[in-house]
């Protein structure tokens, strides 16, 4: 799979940057080659003081030396600056790709822990560099090719017994280092999980919306108490990598130095006499010697680096699995007509790695301009069909009709022009005041004013200098401003009503309200929504009195569908809530 997420990651490359992959290329080659000049540099300078050349012939090979190096060093510094910058540009493409899926993603997806786990080690390949390394890897491997295939030739023309031997010790050092990679990639894995619970429970001290809770109920310790058992199991685990890399790294040292006390040994021998092969000069021990080290150091760099370069593509096969994960094709859907009907068919769901029904085989239907309340207790299943209107979740048996028609076979984005919903836990995004409202419909103003007058937010925003087009997010822009919980709400119902849908869904609507706020909305509820088909989810039962029936969930089973006075009429769920929470208003 690595390889496939290889392939994957250089085709994300050349379509962001036809042109990275070519100046990572000459990146890494001109140094080589600079490399190479270096070999040669001490040799003419011993030479020309044990046997002098004419003055002339030493100063061309100066020049000529100087300006090769002058130039390899203005390439070296241009070839780095601009692939720097390129790499960048690639990162930002690939983080922005994550993201991009990340939306495309069914909203179970979203849910699932396993895919949450992916897509944390998908954004962990961006987040701490994995890209980056990569790349670096790759340049390191193609300098190296460079200077072992320049190195080489040197080396070999003077003895080939001297490469093979530097070959088989390098080798040994390159297994060890094989070895101390493969158990320090395997720590990585391990702290991944550990590493997104750690960073989760430290955004929660810094986190504004927990400080109030975190303050007034002591929780302090608590949280700095579960932050610290992570630290403790992350320090363990760079004590057991650190601890095996020391073991391993004392026979890397050996081995390396046996190699370069028999290399030098045997190049010496052949400078002071003939006795092991034809003697050479001093000029040309040293560059031996430096061709020599250069090999050495390039063959275990450039196969620690082919190590470090496959366990780092291991690590981006999350990357690989994220970006290939099933995305819902819409091909050959039907485009959702104006609304009629809806209807639960014998729906039982469950959500995904859990046995327990959340609803269980509920059946009712809800047509053209009725209005209806759900009512029920807590983990009733209220929220949950909802959730499944929205195809959010598909249900796990029976089905729900739109018109007659399977729900699933509509295309989602036509279903949603049709269909709006304020959901429990919405959200305001960092929007200005308009873009919050309008989404991607056209201004409008006179309905915009409209819907804010009726909402009573038109004064509140006419009060900002920048009105409609102030931000939303203090975090972000600075003459931002900030909502209430209610008056955000009410921008979440506006936003709602702006889009013109046929049915509307409002789970909790006025929760974060004052009772006066509440009847407000109330009274202008029916106005607002004439014509159209609404659902009302409240533990208010207040709000049932303004629609036509009454759903009754409990234990994710139907009670009872009737009217608010019917079911009045003997005892049940419903109007034993009603009565209740009618006491205290007396």
């Amino acid at each position: 799979m690595k390889y496939k997420a290889l392939w994957m990651l250089v085709k994300m490359m050349a379509k962001n940057d036809p042109l990275y992959i070519v100046t990572l290329l000459l990146k890494s080659i001109i140094p080589g080659l600079g490399t190479l000049i270096n070999v040669y540099v001490p040799s003419i300078f011993i030479n020309q003081l044990i046997d002098p050349k004419p003055a002339y012939q030493f100063i061309k090979q100066i020049i000529i030396l100087l300006i090769a190096k002058f130039v390899i060093e203005c390439l070296t510094r241009w070839f780095n600056r601009l692939e720097f910058i390129r790499r960048k540009g690639v990162n930002e493409y690939i983080s922005f790709e994550i993201s991009k899926k990340a939306m495309d993603l069914t909203y179970f997806n979203i849910e699932d822990t396993k895919v949450l786990d992916m897509k944390e080690k998908a954004t962990s390949a961006i987040t701490f560099g994995q890209v980056h390394q990569l790349l670096f890897c790759l340049n390191d491997i193609i300098e190296g090719i460079t200077v072992i295939v320049g190195t080489g030739l040197i080396i070999i023309g003077f003895s080939p017994y001297l490469v093979i031997f530097s070959l088989v010790i390098s080798t040994l050092i390159i297994l060890i280092d094989k070895n101390i990679a493969s158990y320090s990639q395997e720590i990585d894995q391990e702290m991944i999980s550990i590493n997104r619970r750690f960073s989760y429970y430290f955004s929660l001290m810094a986190a504004a919306k927990f400080q109030k809770e975190i303050r007034a109920y002591d929780m302090g310790q608590m949280i700095e108490g579960k932050t610290s058992s992570f630290v403790d199991d992350i320090a363990i685990k760079f004590n057991d990598a650190l601890s095996y890399e020391a073991n391993f790294g004392s026979l890397k040292i050996l081995l390396d130095s046996i190699l370069r006390i028999v290399s030098y040994s045997y190049v010496a021998m052949r400078t002071l006499s003939t006795s092991y092969g034809p003697q050479i000069s001093f000029g040309d021990f040293s560059a031996i010697i430096r061709a020599n080290e250069n090999f050495m150091t390039s063959f275990q760099k450039m196969f620690s680096e082919s190590i470090e370069f496959s366990i780092t593509l291991k690590n981006l096969e999350p990357l690989y699995e994220f970006m290939n994960l099933e995305v819902e094709s819409e091909e050959g859907l039907y485009q959702a007509s104006d609304f009629e009907s809806l209807e639960f068919k014998n729906v039982s769901f469950a959500y995904p790695n859990s046995d327990r029904l959340i609803l269980d085989n509920i059946s009712f239907k809800i047509n053209k301009g009725e209005k209806i309340s759900i009512v029920g207790v807590n983990n009733a299943g209220k929220t949950t069909i909802v959730k499944l209107i929205l195809r959010f979740f598909d249900v796990n048996k029976g089905e729900i009709l739109y018109n007659g028609r399977n729900i699933n076979e509509y295309q989602k984005e036509s279903l949603y022009k049709k269909i709006s919903a304020v959901l429990q836990d919405f959200a305001i995004m960092p929007f200005s005041i308009k873009e919050n409202i309008i989404g991607t419909k056209d201004y409008d103003e006179e309905k915009i004013d409209q819907i804010l007058n009726e909402l009573e937010l038109k004064e509140r925003v006419d009060r900002l200098d920048k009105g409609l087009d102030t931000y939303l997010n203090k975090d972000i822009f600075e003459d931002a401003t900030d909502f209430s919980l209610g008056q955000k709400q009410k921008l979440a119902i506006g936003r709602c009503l702006y889009q013109n849908p046929d049915f509307i869904i409002l789970d909790e609507p006025t929760a974060s309200l004052d009772p006066l706020a509440e009847a407000k909305i109330y009274e202008n509820f029916n106005q607002m929504t004439t014509g159209k088909t609404a659902i009302f989810i409240s533990h208010r039962m207040s709000s049932s009195r303004f629609t036509d029936k009454i759903l009754i969930l409990d234990e994710g089973k139907v009670k009872a569908f009737d009217s608010h006075n019917n079911l009045m009429k003997y005892d049940n769920i419903y109007s034993r809530l009603y009565k209740s929470q009618a006491k205290y208003y007396r």
